[in-house]
Parts: C-alpha cells; sequence; structure tokens
C-alpha cells in the first residue's frame, strides 16, 4: 500500500533532463571543491626533511648555547652545499670586506676634504696641512739678570 498521490507514468521520468543535468553539474563541482588535496609524495618528503632539519638545528642550539648558526630565526638553506666551516669563512671575509670599505671612505673623505695634508702624508712629511713654515732660526741663549755674556 502506497500513499503516493501522483505516481509518475512508466517511462517518463519525475525531473527533466535540464533540471538532472543542473544538479549533477552543482553536485559535482562543489564536490571537487570541497575535496582535500593530498600532497604529493614529493611535498612530504621535503616537509618531512625540513622537520627534521629545523629539529636538528633546535638540539644543536641548545647543545652550544654560544654558538650563532647565522642569522638569528633562520635555518640553513636546505641542500645549499656549505658547511658550518664555509658558512664561518663566507662570514669572516664579508666582515674583512665591510672594514676595508669604512678604511676606504675614510681615506677618500680625507683626501677630498684636506688634500695637501694627504699629499704631504703622502710624501712623508707628516700630517701638516702642506703651506711652508717659518723658516728656522738660531736661538742664542738671552741673558739672565746678574750674567754676562762673554764673546
Amino acid at each position: 500500500m502506497t500513499t503516493d498521490s501522483s505516481p509518475a507514468p512508466e517511462g517518463e521520468p519525475s525531473l527533466p533532463d535540464e533540471v538532472w543535468d543542473q544538479f549533477l553539474r552543482d553536485t559535482e563541482s562543489d564536490i571537487r571543491a570541497s575535496a582535500p588535496k593530498e600532497p604529493s609524495a614529493r611535498a612530504r618528503i621535503v616537509a618531512r626533511r625540513l622537520r627534521e632539519e629545523e629539529a636538528r638545528l633546535a638540539e644543536e642550539s641548545r647543545r652550544r648555547p654560544g654558538r650563532r648558526s647565522g642569522r638569528p630565526g633562520a635555518p640553513r638553506a636546505w641542500r645549499s652545499g656549505t658547511t658550518d666551516a664555509a658558512e664561518d669563512r663566507q662570514r669572516r671575509r664579508s666582515r674583512l670586506r665591510g672594514m676595508a670599505a669604512v678604511v676606504l671612505v675614510v681615506v677618500l673623505l680625507l683626501i677630498v676634504l684636506a688634500p695637501g695634508r694627504a699629499w704631504s702624508f703622502i710624501r712623508g712629511d707628516g700630517w701638516h696641512d702642506g703651506a711652508p713654515g717659518p723658516a728656522p732660526t738660531s736661538v742664542q741663549p738671552q741673558p739672565g739678570p746678574g750674567h754676562t755674556i762673554r764673546t
């Protein structure tokens, strides 16, 4: 016994084809948009290696609290091909270049501001303004009161 008040005739669908197609398209696009995306195997491997590298760096920093490894909070590049010794050499070179640049700027500034003094220093005269000084005079002792000079 059925309580269906308007049974569909045999062979004729209850919904038109256009409505059914629209339903299928909407449902399919919604399912694809909301389905979780699984990362590729390569992405999972890279993520695992990065987590292991971060854990190793954190463990090393706990063991050696006085040692700084590069910039704070910046892990080494993955597969960078550099070792700690190479990074230390590179850091020292960059410091030396910085100090050499400062010295060069100071020297150029002195040359620009006081070219006469710079030229006299290059010639070996010492740091003076390059103007000729007073001619040396012979100094004769002056007699004090009660003293006479014999000649």
